[in-house]
């Protein structure tokens, strides 16, 4: 069977990768061309299978050759800001694995390049070369070791202690890693081939706990899976997992650090915080096995693709912890396409991903300060809006949070609180445990106080108003009302203030 799986497995790489990778250095009278040839394209499928790119793009990210300092392809995944160092080897009768010296070779390119030693390799490889090194200078970066074969799909001791030595030694005890390791042997390239999810042909297995069925009017299925199952799809899949999607993985952003965070510190929590994510597939089926209950089923998607919840699943991949994975529980549903009209799944796709968004300002709606506000305001007959709403009261009556925020932090007397609203008033409510947020709502500020500052900034802005058009064609602003706000809140003469940011030009 194995000598049918690495023919087929060879076949197929030829088609996809041969015509793109640089063979120049192989002469055709080499007795050992083909077996060279197919390294480089297990290289090529490696990158491509893991970072989702063309496979053009992966063929070109093949470094083999002479002085290649062990490292058979290299590349940037800009998604997931991780630089992919990948060894191939093309083992024919499909068992044993990649030498432990092959291995050490390997390691040793691998900490040149993070060192930033550019002595062990060929001149052909440098510009590609100071990309690579250029990348792996930047905060933030991620380092994922490959090893590619068509053996097997672990290796043998020694070699497996190099990578864990080399792992350790970049990584410590850090709980958040900058390096991970991935050996794909025969199995898992058979798997990636059959199972090409950038063609769409992408199956999926999963246990689902506590589901349901949805006859019309499209079936469908809903219930429960494991965070460990989503990072053995992502770990098999890679972003093909995600290929329907609009976004794949954005990275370490704040909210992806936060998933991770609750996989590993709270698992009974995370069914609570998280949205969960919607499959689209073209059929499915389901395993006899527990038929008579719906604990939990056996279930088998065929052209599957995540169309929401790339971030969960992604940022589920990379924690650490699978003991805590397999305490996570995210919802899920899977839309089933086979008897949908045409352009159904893209629909679902587009809708699912066009809600309203939740933005930072947002939260405020929870911290007792702002109910605070309200309520002093409320005493006076004034309307405080400060959770989003179409509602808008008349403006003799009532504020709102960006009209008041503004206010308050002119009317500080701190003038950098002025300059960070007009450069972006956004920053106040990213996080409102500190400041800026703070320096203004906090149990000093006072209704009475932050709407007092919203009508003296409304007067500023009217005044603004009234001379900007009678200064038309003979002067300019010279600075936003929001600084001109600031300076009235400096308590200096408001008519010196005003006057001075208009320069007459003739």
């Amino acid at each position: 069977m194995s000598s049918l799986k690495v023919n087929q497995i060879k076949t197929k790489l030829r088609s996809m990768f041969e015509a793109h990778l640089d063979l120049a250095d192989i002469s055709a009278h080499d007795s050992e061309r083909e077996s060279k040839v197919l390294s480089r394209c297990l290289a090529a499928f490696a990158i491509y299978l893991r970072a989702g790119c063309s496979e053009k793009d992966a063929a070109a990210a093949v470094w083999d050759g002479s002085d290649d300092n062990g490292i058979d392809g290299a590349y940037f995944d800009t998604g997931d800001s991780r630089v992919l160092f990948v060894q191939a080897k093309w083992i024919s009768k499909g068992a044993g694995e990649p030498e432990a010296k092959e291995i050490g070779t390997f390691i040793k390119g691998v900490r040149d390049a993070i060192e930033q030693d550019q002595t062990g390799f060929h001149a052909r490889l440098q510009a590609r070369l100071h990309d690579v090194l250029l990348r792996l200078g930047m905060p933030g970066t991620f380092v994922q070791l490959i090893v590619v074969s068509t053996g097997e799909s672990v290796l043998a001791k020694h070699g497996g202690a190099v990578i864990d030595c080399f792992l350790h030694e970049l990584n410590g005890n850090d709980p958040e890693p900058i390096a991970t390791a991935e050996v794909m042997g025969i199995s898992e390239v058979y798997s990636g081939l059959a199972n090409d999810p950038l063609q769409g042909n992408l199956t999926l297995e999963a246990n689902i706990l506590e589901w349901s069925y949805v006859a019309t009017p499209y079936p469908a299925y809903f219930g429960i899976i494991d965070g460990l199952q989503l990072k053995q799809w992502w770990k098999t899949h890679g972003k093909g997992l995600v290929a329907g999607n609009i976004r794949h993985s954005l990275g370490a952003t704040e909210v992806n650090n936060q998933i991770k965070l609750t996989a590993s510190t709270a698992p009974d929590k995370f069914w609570y915080f998280n949205n969960g994510i919607t499959l689209i597939a073209d059929e499915a089926a389901k395993a006899p096995v527990g038929s008579a209950s719906k604990s939990a089923g056996v279930f088998s998607f065929k052209g599957a693709s995540i169309v929401n919840g790339a971030q969960t699943v992604s940022s589920l991949a990379k924690t650490e912890n699978d003991t805590s994975l397999g305490m996570v529980r995210v919802p899920i549903r899977v839309i089933l396409l086979k008897t949908a009209p045409a352009g159904f799944g893209s629909e679902v796709t587009r809708t699912n991903n066009l809600q309203n968004r939740i933005e930072p300002r947002d939260f405020v709606a929870h911290d007792p300060e702002q109910r605070r506000l309200r309520q002093e305001m409320a005493i006076e007959g004034i309307d405080y809006q400060f959770v989003r709403s179409e509602e808008i009261n008349p403006p003799s009556t009532s504020c709102e949070l960006l009209e008041v925020t503004t206010a308050l932090a002119c009317a500080s007397a701190d003038p950098n609180l002025a300059v960070q609203i007009k450069t972006g008033i956004g920053r106040f409510f990213a996080d409102l445990s500190k400041d800026p947020y703070k320096a203004i709502f906090n149990p000093t500020t006072s209704g009475a106080r932050a709407f007092n500052a919203t009508v003296v900034q409304r007067a500023i802005d009217n005044w603004i108003e009234v001379y900007r058009s009678r200064f038309l064609g003979h002067g300019c602003c010279r600075i936003g009302p929001d600084l001109q706000g600031a300076l009235v809140g400096d308590r200096r003469s408001y008519a010196n203030c005003v006057r001075r940011v208009f320069v007459t030009t003739q």
